[in-house]
Formats: structure tokens, sequence, C-alpha cells
């Protein structure tokens, strides 16, 4: 399970209506930050890959748990280019789309539990 249960109640205070609300924001939103990787990877920019990873970190901070998130601080550094050794943006592109498949079972999961 990649949701941290405990964190999304301490953080909407079990209260429904809050984790609906969030929940649909990080939904709604999430498309746009996927895409937003997705050009900077095709732009070959692995300094726009970093930012829009952490963007995309800080999102999933609220709803996954802790191996979840380090996988996106991982691939946040790794296409910094800032690990030794310096992965090719190829074989990072793999790690990209792994993580992808794991959103979308995010996804399922996260609207089931907010009732979306």
């Amino acid at each position: 399970m990649i949701i941290d249960h405990h964190r999304v109640n301490e953080i909407t205070r079990n209260n429904s209506k809050l984790l609906k609300s969030i929940s649909q924001l990080f939904l709604n939103e999430l498309p746009d930050m996927i895409k937003a990787v997705d050009t900077a990877y095709q732009q070959n920019d692995r300094q726009s890959i970093a930012k829009a990873i952490h963007r995309l970190k800080s999102a999933l901070g609220n709803f996954v748990n802790s191996e979840y998130y380090k996988e996106f601080s991982q691939l946040e550094a790794s296409a910094s280019g800032m690990t030794a050794p310096v992965i090719h943006l190829n074989e990072w592109l793999s790690q990209w789309e792994k993580a992808k498949l794991d959103l979308e079972t995010l996804v399922v999961d996260l609207k089931e539990m907010a009732g979306i």
C-alpha cells in the first residue's frame, strides 16, 4: 500500500470533507505535474526534471508512505545529476515509468479512500 493512512488521518483530523477536498485538489493537479516531468525529460533538461519531480514529491508527502516518498527523493536526486554515479537519463526514464505506474495505483486507492 502506497498511502499512509495514519498520516492522511492525522493531516485531515479524520475529517472526510477535508480528505475529499485535498484529494480532489491533488488529483486535479496530478496530470499537469506528470506532464511537467515528461516535458522536461523530452527537453533533456535535468534541472527542470528535478524541479518538476520535487513539486510532485511535495504534493505526495501528504498521502504516501515514507518508502514511496524516498523513491521520489531518489528520482529527484538522480534527475539532477547529483548522485554518484550519474545515471543516463534513459535509465532514469525507466525508474520514472515505474513510479508513474505506482501513481496510477495511488490514484485508485486515493479515490476509494476519499469516496470520489
